[in-house]
C-alpha cells in the first residue's frame, strides 16, 4: 500500500490545482506516480517539469532514451518505472533478449557497440558517479554534446523518480506486474 495518500485536484488549493491540471494537461492524466508525488504539489510540479522534457521533448532517439530509462530504472530497482517503460522501450526497438539483459544486469555484455555505449555511460554515471573519458567519447560519439547532456538529464529523471516512487510504495496501475527482481 501506498506510504501516501494518492492526491486528489479535488483537496487541493488553488495553487496545488494549477499544478495538477498542469500535469494532467501534459501527460493526458495524472496517473499513479504522480498523485503520489502531488502531496508536494510544487515538487511534483518540479518534477513534471523536468519529467516533460526527459520524456516528451529531448531529441534523442527513441531506442538511446529507451535504454538510458530502463538501465536507470533498473539500478534503482524500480519496479513502477521500469514496467511503466516497457511497452515505450518495445516500441523503440528494444527486444525481449535486451530487455531481459538489462534486467538481469548482464548489460551490455553480448550488445552492438550502439546500444552498449548507453547502457554502459549509464552504468558508470549510476554506480560510480563519473565516466570515463572512453565511454564519454564514445557517447559523445554517437548523440554529440547536446545528446550526452540529455543522456545525463534521462538518466537523471528516471532514476530519482524510480527512488520517489520505491521510498513511497507506490503500486504499479492496476493489471500490471514486474519482472523485476532485486
Amino acid at each position: 500500500m501506498t506510504r501516501v495518500p494518492f492526491a486528489t485536484r479535488e483537496a487541493m488549493d488553488a495553487a496545488g490545482q494549477a499544478i495538477w491540471d498542469e500535469i494532467e494537461t501534459s501527460r493526458g492524466g495524472v496517473a499513479r506516480n504522480y498523485a503520489a508525488l502531488l502531496n508536494n504539489p510544487q515538487a511534483a510540479g518540479a518534477m513534471a517539469g523536468l519529467g516533460g522534457y526527459a520524456r516528451y521533448e529531448t531529441p534523442l532517439p527513441a531506442r538511446v532514451k529507451a535504454l538510458a530509462v530502463l538501465t536507470a530504472a533498473r539500478e534503482a530497482c524500480g519496479h513502477y518505472v521500469w514496467t511503466v517503460n516497457q511497452g515505450p522501450a518495445r516500441e523503440a526497438g528494444l527486444t525481449d533478449e535486451i530487455i531481459a539483459a538489462i534486467r538481469e544486469y548482464r548489460a551490455p555484455a553480448g550488445f552492438d557497440d550502439a546500444d552498449a555505449t548507453v547502457v554502459q555511460f549509464v552504468l558508470e554515471l549510476l554506480r560510480q558517479h563519473r565516466i570515463s573519458d572512453a565511454t564519454f567519447e564514445a557517447m559523445r560519439a554517437l548523440v554529440g554534446n547536446a545528446g550526452a547532456v540529455d543522456v545525463l538529464i534521462v538518466s537523471g529523471y528516471y532514476h530519482t523518480l524510480a527512488h520517489c516512487l520505491q521510498a513511497l510504495e507506490v503500486e504499479l496501475p492496476e493489471g500490471t506486474t514486474t519482472a523485476l527482481t532485486y
